[in-house]
């Protein structure tokens, strides 16, 4: 990774960081919703190309997650919440000349709408350093 990508890299994680004021759910709402439980319990397991790939119950091919990271949620995010956090990126890249704004935010985050809930999607950009490059890569004008 060069230095430009890890600028970008960091900017993206202090952005989100300070973006994200939501607090994290207390244990008493966390054991209320075993999203990651339920959720990998119809899903399957496949190689295609050298990539490793979940299978949802209702056939959506998800790629696998860096660190282990479990499926959260089979369908991702709502509408409502995917457009507020493109919306959030698109904003933060808004100052990247190098990189379209737009085809970062919609490659990363289509791939982690699975695997984790919106308010924990600043961690992301850490965790998933293998998507980052991708899009990245993908985005550059």
């Amino acid at each position: 990774m060069d230095i430009r990508n890890c600028l970008v890299l960091f900017v993206l994680v202090t952005f989100f960081a300070c973006g994200n004021q939501t607090s994290a759910p207390s244990k008493e709402e966390s054991s209320k919703t075993p999203a990651a439980e339920s959720a990998s319990s119809g899903v399957k397991s496949v190689v295609e190309g050298g990539e490793s790939f979940f299978v949802t119950s209702n056939g959506t091919k998800i790629p696998k997650a860096e660190k282990g990271i479990t499926i959260v949620s089979e369908t991702g995010w709502t509408k409502q919440e995917m457009d507020f956090q493109i919306s959030y990126c698109g904003q933060m890249m808004q100052n990247q000349k190098d990189i379209n704004g737009d085809v970062f935010c919609k490659c990363f985050l289509d791939k982690i709408q699975y695997f984790y809930e919106p308010i924990y999607a600043s961690e992301a950009y850490t965790d998933q350093v293998k998507w980052n490059s991708q899009c990245i890569e993908l985005a550059q004008r």
